[in-house]
């Protein structure tokens, strides 16, 4: 729930006011400096013997808007409504010293900081317990001193600072005695033999993991991740996030694009999929990549659609070609085929069909129905049918 704060404010930062309406920031984006500012790292500087933040977002308003001890009151109240209460702000703090540590974390000679983000607005407060002469940053959002270990502002129980030794990008963390992902502690996990492997897949000598969670079924002296995205297998099974994939054949998979939004396009010998979904009509041939959602063989084209996560094949049959994709029932299961001819500037009717031996059509959802209705995916589906005509 911590890490969605950013997100639940901006909703909250949106909301009308009734009466007593403050003063709101304006998100203008990264914020140009002024003639006679002082740069001083990580979006800060100095100017007329204050501090201001011109990476992104305000907290103030008016000439003190990227000022960082002078938030408005109506930053405070929307960080406070949306969870994050009892903030020390960092009024008083000392210029001269003030040093930025990262686009985050920031101490001067008496206080360390830390600066909270939603889109559009920040907060910079002060970590109280933080010791400023021996506070380091170690991640993007992890931190250290002689006494505590910060992931973002908050200190992490049972973490020792003495012998921390970050995983990745900071997610994971681990000392001598034990393993924490985020927020939490992965109980039972094992520090000596804890690593990360790729993605968000970790593993020790008794499980593997996804995130702080352990992988159900998963042999971890077999468990290897397919590149650096959320397939995974052993000798038994084939994961994706850290869930078994029913039916997918573990000697023969085969990763063949991961999009950073979270789309995988593999093949076993059994077919080609996206994700859970399996794309139509699939014909076994060497597979490259055409673009970050597509992939083709020698006759056909493989794209996923993101806005419904759908697979979509484009093939030519008896001199027409053809884009297909499955219709699903509630239950996310392929329940029927939906269909257009691909002509040289449009799509032609869209019709639909039974899976073969599937019995007769289903009633398809209209939302369905409009995947071939996009002005934007008919513009892929014609670049595609290009590809093998």
């Amino acid at each position: 729930m911590k890490t969605l704060l950013s997100s639940c404010l901006l909703a909250i930062l949106l909301l009308p006011s009734c009466q007593n309406e403050q003063p709101r920031p304006v998100d203008q984006g990264a914020t140009l400096p002024l003639p006679g500012d002082i740069e001083l790292g990580h979006g800060y500087v100095k100017r007329n013997g204050t501090i201001h933040y011109l990476g992104g977002g305000q907290t103030g308003v008016g000439e003190n808007a990227t000022r960082i001890d002078t938030p408005s009151e109506f930053t405070l109240k929307g960080f406070e409504d949306a969870g994050i209460k009892d903030v020390q702000t960092c009024e008083g703090l000392d210029v001269e010293s003030f040093k930025p540590l990262s686009p985050t974390y920031s101490r001067d000679k008496n206080r360390v900081y830390f600066k909270l983000d939603s889109p559009g607005v920040f907060l910079v407060m002060v970590l109280p317990q933080a010791d400023p002469s021996s506070f380091e940053v170690l991640a993007m959002t992890l931190a250290r001193d002689k006494n505590h270990v910060w992931y973002y502002q908050e200190i992490q129980p049972g973490a020792d600072p003495a012998h921390l030794r970050v995983l990745d990008d900071g997610s994971a963390f681990k000392d001598l005695d034990s393993v924490h992902y985020q927020y939490s502690t992965i109980k039972g996990a094992d520090a000596k033999s804890f690593v990360h492997l790729a993605s968000g897949y970790y593993r020790d000598s008794r499980r593997a993991y996804w995130g702080p969670d352990p992988v159900k079924q998963a042999d971890p002296a077999s468990f290897e991740v397919l590149g650096d995205s959320f397939l995974a297998r052993d000798r038994n099974h084939v994961f994706r996030s850290g869930q078994i994939l029913p039916g997918i054949d573990t000697a023969s998979v085969e990763l063949h694009l991961h999009h950073p939004a979270g789309y995988q396009i593999y093949s076993d010998k059994n077919g080609l999929y996206v994700n859970e979904k399996s794309f139509p009509r699939w014909k076994p041939g060497k597979v490259r990549v055409s673009d970050s959602l597509t992939v083709m063989t020698i006759d056909r084209v493989y794209l996923v659609d993101p806005y419904q996560g759908a697979p979509v094949t484009v093939f030519k049959d008896d001199g027409r070609v053809t884009a297909e994709t499955f219709a699903y029932s509630q239950k996310g299961k392929a329940a029927g085929i939906i269909s257009a001819e691909i002509r040289a500037d449009r799509l032609g009717e869209v019709t639909t069909a039974p899976i073969e031996g599937g019995g007769p059509a289903p009633s398809i959802p209209a939302w369905q129905l409009d995947i071939f209705k996009r002005s934007d995916l008919v513009d892929r589906l014609i670049k595609a049918a290009r590809l093998i005509q």
